[in-house]
């Protein structure tokens, strides 16, 4: 009986450990708003972030991540416009999981603001 409840347990951890591995993570969602801009940040992927625009018509945008805990720093990245309101920045924007810190620089018509958001980043 021992040996079949604990073959039972094994069974159940390897499984978990296979579904934990195979499943990916939703993507991750901030938003933030100034007092000039709202956006909305969306990570599918540790290299990609879509900037939404939701108010305010901006140019462009730039993003630079952050993460103070482990020192590490992005140089500030163009995102390239998607559609009106709609950018993506490429590239290694969040080297490692957990918790960054992201500025989001818009620039339009009604001039410059940085919008600073916090994310949590996994892989």
């Amino acid at each position: 009986m021992r040996r079949l409840l604990a073959g039972a347990c094994l069974a159940a951890a390897a499984m978990t450990v296979a579904v934990g591995c195979l499943s990916r993570p939703g993507p991750v969602t901030a938003q933030g708003a100034g007092a000039r801009y709202a956006v909305t940040l969306t990570i599918e992927q540790g290299d990609t972030a879509d900037i939404t625009v939701e108010r305010g018509q901006a140019e462009a945008v730039e993003v630079m991540a952050t993460m103070p805990q482990m020192g590490h720093v992005t140089p500030e990245s163009a995102a390239r416009r998607l559609a009106p309101g709609r950018f993506r920045a490429d590239g290694d924007l969040f080297t490692m999981d957990g918790v960054w810190e992201v500025s989001v620089r818009v620039s339009g018509a009604a001039g410059e603001e940085v919008i600073p958001l916090t994310v949590l980043v996994t892989s």
